[in-house]
């Protein structure tokens, strides 16, 4: 596609989305995806899949398709494979072409961050807001925050966390009004006169003094070590404490994985012991208790050297087996870390199963993150993907956003690959765990993964000529059956004798081929070799998708739990805390 052809589809493309024409922009899209397309550059590249992931935005929007369609997961995957297709900037190169590629990166990553939001993801699609605001200051990007910390405020049950959302929010509405000049005049409605966040602005200055948020700043050093310290930090910098203050804040108040189970209605039930009218809160307790592990576990061994060994292993002499494998307590602790976060997506789906009451008890061995929200009951299930009968009217977005995040961590039955698409060039989080857990994997130092796959050129080529080899020596063999058929009708014994020696001489030599072929396929798949930066990157990605998860998993509850009718008399029972 070149970049004139390029320019008449985006043209053509703006024309129908500004127009709401769904018909014709069906028809493009079909034009635009029945073939696999060349681009004179990345960035065109780049661009048309933006276009196409905006044409399936309009086109599929959250609120005219059913909530688990495959089809709201079209205009992700194009805008993640936006994402990738972008060069990596270039400072020596000219101004105008940095600009270009920042420009782009930013709206590909608001619009990505509108789509997760869309789907109830409003904890997952902040960094990505931050992302296009750092970029270039994206008034678009700063608008659509604006409504997600809103959106986040009303759906919490601590009215201290929902009004710094507000006031979040608040600081947001006041930067977009100030260069409301850099929004089409389609995109103002929503700050002038009667539109929703200047209504939004009014009451919030009417109903607070900005300055009573400033407490939020404080500083306590109230930290046991130095450690201590560092590992709060890093908690807090990376995003990671259970707390919906740190995804838009590092202070000190944020230090802390508060959010826990919301309050929720029980009946009065004497055949329960205590702690089983407490399984639920003991359940999500646990849930954090493992996250908190796991996430220290990667804080200590960030910061263990690669090369440096460790006493627990000491005991036997380590076979070098030539992959630049690392072996000691850092990747220990990482694989550890691993184990645990995957293994908590199916204690969160357990969990959701058992408190919503969406299957019989005697099922429980079938639930796990992936059967959660389908319906495990129908015919030819594991084969045709069907919503669960009772999640299939649901309009709890958080419940939404655990049916999305499953799709981020492995493919489901019929049904686009997303994971694939959040890292490319990554091993994805099922093989790293399947080769983990069933098979063999190793994680080896990133320069000597790059010295393990230097010669792979000329291990490809005798790969080849083997195989060229073995198709020789098959129409050989050909050729020698030919032979000896006649040889018998002309009763020649001597050249009967001589064929023979040869077809079993080629047989010999084809069996040992077709072994080495054999050995080479099932070697070189025995061990999953991943280089330790690539892990450390997985690795984030699973802890930041697991806290989300446990985070929404506490939203999705509170959401259901305010529905319930308010008749009635409820007597609150105080939740018991250990004292340490």
């Amino acid at each position: 596609m070149t970049r004139d052809e390029l320019n008449k589809f985006n043209e053509e493309a703006d024309y129908h989305i500004i127009n709401r024409d769904t018909d014709s922009l069906v028809k493009l899209i079909e034009r635009l995806t029945e073939r696999d397309f060349e681009f004179e550059h990345p960035l065109h590249e780049a661009h048309y899949f933006y276009t196409v992931a905006n044409c399936y935005s309009v086109l599929y929007d959250a609120r005219t398709v059913e909530w688990y369609s495959d089809d709201l997961m079209k205009a992700v995957i194009f805008y993640r494979k936006a994402l990738h297709s972008i060069p990596e900037i270039d400072r020596s190169e000219d101004v105008n072409n940095i600009h270009t590629y920042e420009d782009l990166r930013s709206r590909v990553v608001t619009n990505l961050a509108n789509s997760l939001s869309s789907q109830g993801r409003a904890l997952c699609c902040i960094s990505l807001y931050d992302e296009a605001i750092s970029i270039n200051s994206n008034v678009v990007a700063i608008v659509s925050k604006a409504r997600n910390q809103i959106f986040l405020g009303e759906s919490l049950y601590d009215n201290g966390h929902k009004e710094y959302h507000y006031f979040i929010a608040y600081q947001l509405i006041k930067e977009a009004i100030k260069n409301i000049d850099q929004l089409y005049p389609e995109q103002r409605g929503d700050l002038e006169g009667e539109g929703y966040l200047f209504k939004f602005k009014e009451w919030f200055e009417q109903t607070f003094e900005v300055s009573a948020f400033d407490y939020f700043k404080d500083e306590f050093d109230d930290f046991e070590t130095r450690k201590h310290k560092q590992y709060l930090q890093w908690c807090a910098k990376n995003k990671l404490f259970i707390n919906d203050l740190n995804d838009v804040c590092e202070y000190e108040i944020s230090y802390q994985d508060v959010l826990a189970l919301p309050s929720f209605v029980q009946t009065i039930n004497t055949t329960l012991a205590m702690h089983e009218g407490l399984a639920y809160h003991g359940n999500f307790d646990e849930l954090k208790n493992d996250y908190c592990h796991a996430r220290y576990l990667i804080f200590s061994a960030k910061n263990i050297p690669d090369d440096v060994p460790h006493f627990f292993n000491s005991t036997y002499l380590h076979v070098d087996d030539m992959s630049h494998s690392i072996n000691n307590l850092k990747t220990g602790h990482y694989k550890s870390a691993f184990r645990t976060l995957y293994s908590l997506f199916d204690k969160i789906a357990y969990l959701v199963s058992r408190f919503f009451d969406l299957n019989d008890l005697k099922d429980d061995n079938m639930i796990s993150i992936d059967s959660l929200f389908r319906d495990f009951k129908a015919k030819n299930w594991k084969r045709d993907w069907k919503p669960h009968k009772k999640l299939k009217d649901s309009d709890n977005h958080f419940i939404h956003a655990l049916f999305y995040i499953l799709k981020d961590i492995r493919d489901v039955t019929k049904s686009s690959s997303v994971s694939k698409w959040i890292d490319p060039d990554a091993k994805s989080f099922s093989e790293i765990r399947n080769a983990m857990e069933h098979r063999s994997l190793k994680i080896v130092d990133d320069f000597g993964y790059e010295l393990t796959h230097s010669d792979k050129s000329f291990h490809e080529a005798e790969l080849n000529k083997t195989k060229q080899e073995i198709v020789k020596i098959q129409a050989d063999l050909k050729e020698v059956y030919k032979e000896q058929k006649q040889a018998k009708k002309d009763c020649n014994n001597s050249l009967i004798e001589q064929l023979e020696g040869k077809k079993n001489k080629l047989n010999l030599r084809l069996s040992v081929l077709d072994l080495n072929i054999v050995e080479k396929e099932k070697l070189s798949s025995h061990t999953l070799l991943i280089p330790i930066s690539q892990f450390e990157s997985r690795l984030m990605t699973l802890m930041k998708l697991a806290r989300n998860s446990i985070m929404y998993l506490s939203l999705a509850i509170h959401y259901e739990e305010m529905k319930r009718p308010s008749e009635g008399l409820y007597l609150p029972v105080e939740v018991p805390f250990k004292l340490y």
